[in-house]
């Protein structure tokens, strides 16, 4: 037997390719939805990363901003989170976003307060998880504050919605991160004018 006839035995003729193709389509079709679902979900997915890392972006760089202050002015902390929107470039955060900014102060002896909280950057309607001025601060992370000591919290919220929200992959809610530092040259323990 000579290698042409060895090769025309063992050839697959040609119903049998058609057959192949049959079934590499119908095997392709069951692979899509899988594979679209994949990629709908690693997309939602970078996109809430980068999401998440502006809005924290935005919770310590306002905090840093705030606390090298030597006072604060309702005008200092306007401008303040005017940049919190350019912070979360290239995502809107005026209808989506919020900072609220608070002072807590524990004077010697005495239980730690809300010296002072003020709220702006977006117009996102969400209430402070530090607490209301007059009320008692829920503290973050367990914080404990010294006698004379005073923090400076940022609260960021970001309203969240996946672009692919009918894939049902992520779902819509609220990004929310706190910053907290210290303040470096005087203590803001006195209400912004």
């Amino acid at each position: 037997m000579n290698l042409t006839n060895f090769i025309r035995r063992f050839r697959p003729s040609r119903a049998t390719r058609h057959g192949e193709r049959g079934v590499a389509a119908v095997e392709f079709a069951l692979a899509l939805p899988v594979w679209m679902t994949l990629l709908l979900g690693i997309s939602d997915g970078a996109y809430m990363m980068l999401v998440d890392q502006r809005v924290d972006r935005v919770a310590y760089s306002v905090t840093d901003i705030v606390t090298q202050s030597q006072t604060v002015s309702r005008t200092d902390l306007d401008s303040i989170l005017l940049a919190a929107g350019q912070l979360m470039q290239p995502f809107t955060f005026g209808t989506r976003g919020i900072v609220i900014i608070t002072s807590l102060y524990k004077p010697a002896g005495q239980p730690t307060k809300i010296s002072w909280q003020y709220t702006g950057g977006g117009s996102l309607s969400r209430g402070s998880k530090i607490g209301q001025l007059g009320a008692t601060p829920t503290m973050p992370s367990n914080l404990t504050l010294n006698d004379n000591e005073n923090v400076i919290v940022a609260e960021v919220y970001y309203s969240f919605t996946p672009m692919f929200i009918n894939a049902g992959i992520l779902s819509s809610g609220d990004v929310y991160r706190v910053a907290v530092y210290k303040p470096r040259l005087s203590p803001l323990i006195t209400p912004p004018a």
